[in-house]
């Protein structure tokens, strides 16, 4: 990538004035808990209202920007209006999935709709459904420790690489922050994440907190909390309720000045928000025909998928799905199958949907693992990890349908040509761009530092954006 404009690089130092009235989560506890006392609740209420928004509390940036804070334009012009990410968290094997061997394999393979490609019979159903996407079959990185190589894969940025980035968000937090940024009408989330959540998935670090991922736990019970008891709390008492509190806030704030107030105030009229939104149909699966339903699996993997496709009609800017189980040091066979008895028709049926609703226009769809596994298999029926190469999905958009982008050596144990070596940090690039970001600009840290949201080093596949 090019080097960052002396302009842009002089008016980011001039803006790093602009965070010096962030504020530690626990310094806004703090200075809140006489506040909170005054309502007679918990030191816990923050938390409860954070939980209530769908954030997660513990993963809190230690430095938080002011709620209205927006100090770049990174955003590129684009048709995409939603990111599905699908991360296969664990480590997915490539030679018995996307990228088969003879005598490696523990699978048949399939004929897929790219012509000349096979792929592991684990995905048998979205083998069909791969014209609609391409493949980068050389993705890799130095990164064979999950926490390491999860964090580079949510970020583009290795763990040395981002060591002096405490509070980094997640790229998918940065996607919603560059298409709702200057949003000003009622909340409703702009990262939804399902499935496992841990470490960076769905953390917005030194980013305003409404770019936190709202995370559905329970795929059956995706809202909770936002209807009040029937028939102990009406509506008019709810208002009541409503109204002391601005007047308690109105109080607290002229005698004590704390700008944090503001955040609260931020974080409680989203809750208010979120509670009386007419999107909240969204969440609702019920709305679905029966037969769709079957169609992706009356099962955890195929419920989130149609959930995840209900918000990129909703066009909700970040959908994230995390499916675990792949770290197959032993039973790999049976663990892999068991695994994608979910989700393969889960996959398939939400790539055609996608595709034949004509979302896949302004959608953008990402599946990959944080690295392959050892194309030997080893004693117990097991893979150890393997980050030399694996094998990725992306599509939608600007990015072409049926092509192959790189392939792995003979062994699939490195890519074939070193100059279609394609290493995390330059898919991310090439995500941002396709997405609609500009992964040369640079955001500030809450410590004031500048922040380019891929490293510098990172390499955009351009050939990927020429659909």
């Amino acid at each position: 990538m090019k080097e960052s404009n002396p302009k842009t690089q002089s008016e980011n130092r001039e803006q790093t004035s602009s965070t010096a009235g962030n504020m530690s989560r626990n310094h806004f506890l703090r200075g809140t808990a006489g506040f909170l006392a005054s309502l007679g609740l918990t030191n816990g209420a923050a938390d409860a209202l954070a939980r209530t928004l769908g954030l997660n509390p513990e993963l809190h940036a230690e430095e938080m920007p002011e709620w209205d804070e927006d100090p770049y334009d990174i955003v590129l012009p684009s048709k995409i209006k939603s990111v599905i990410f699908i991360n296969m968290a664990g480590g997915m094997s490539h030679v018995d999935t996307l990228d088969p061997r003879r005598n490696q394999s523990r699978f048949s393979t399939v004929n897929s709709s790219i012509r000349g490609v096979q792929i592991g019979g684990p995905f048998r159903r979205t083998a069909a459904q791969l014209k609609h996407l391409s493949m980068i079959r050389s993705t890799w990185s130095e990164d064979g420790d999950h926490g390491f190589a999860q964090r580079l894969l949510n970020t583009g940025y290795r763990m040395t690489e981002s060591a002096g980035f405490p509070d980094i968000p997640s790229w998918g937090c940065t996607v919603a922050y560059g298409k709702k940024k200057d949003y000003k009408g009622p909340y409703f989330p702009s990262v939804v994440t399902l499935g496992q959540r841990g470490g960076i998935i769905g953390r917005h670090g030194f980013l305003p907190i409404r770019f936190s991922s709202f995370h559905i736990g329970n795929v059956d019970k995706p809202v909770n909390n936002l209807t009040p008891a029937a028939g102990r709390i009406t509506e008019e008492r709810l208002k009541r309720r409503e109204q002391f509190l601005d007047l308690l806030n109105d109080n607290f704030e002229n005698r004590s000045q704390a700008a944090q107030v503001q955040v609260w105030r931020g974080m409680f009229d989203s809750a208010l928000e979120f509670m009386n939104s007419d999107q909240l149909v969204t969440f609702d699966l019920s709305k679905e025909t029966a037969v769709n339903r079957r169609r992706y699996g009356e099962t955890w993997a195929g419920k989130a998928m149609l959930m995840a496709k209900r918000l990129a009609q909703a066009e909700v800017p970040f959908i994230q799905i995390t499916i675990g189980g792949w770290d197959t040091h032993n039973n790999n066979q049976a663990k892999i199958a068991d695994i994608m008895k979910e989700a393969d028709p889960a996959i398939a049926a939400l790539i055609e949907d996608l595709a034949g609703s004509g979302l896949l226009n302004q959608t953008m769809f990402y599946l990959s693992s944080e690295f392959g596994r050892t194309p030997v298999v080893g004693e117990r029926d097991g893979r150890d990890h393997f980050p030399r190469v694996w094998t990725s999905l992306m599509g939608g958009g600007p990015v072409p349908r049926g092509a192959v982008f790189g392939e792995s050596d003979k062994k699939a144990q490195r890519p074939a040509r070193e100059d279609q070596a394609y290493h995390v940090r330059d898919v991310t690039a090439t995500l941002y761009r396709a997405a609609g970001l500009d992964p040369e600009a640079t955001l500030t840290t809450g410590s004031g530092r500048p922040f380019p949201l891929v490293p510098r080093s990172a390499k955009i596949i351009e050939s990927m954006l020429r659909g």
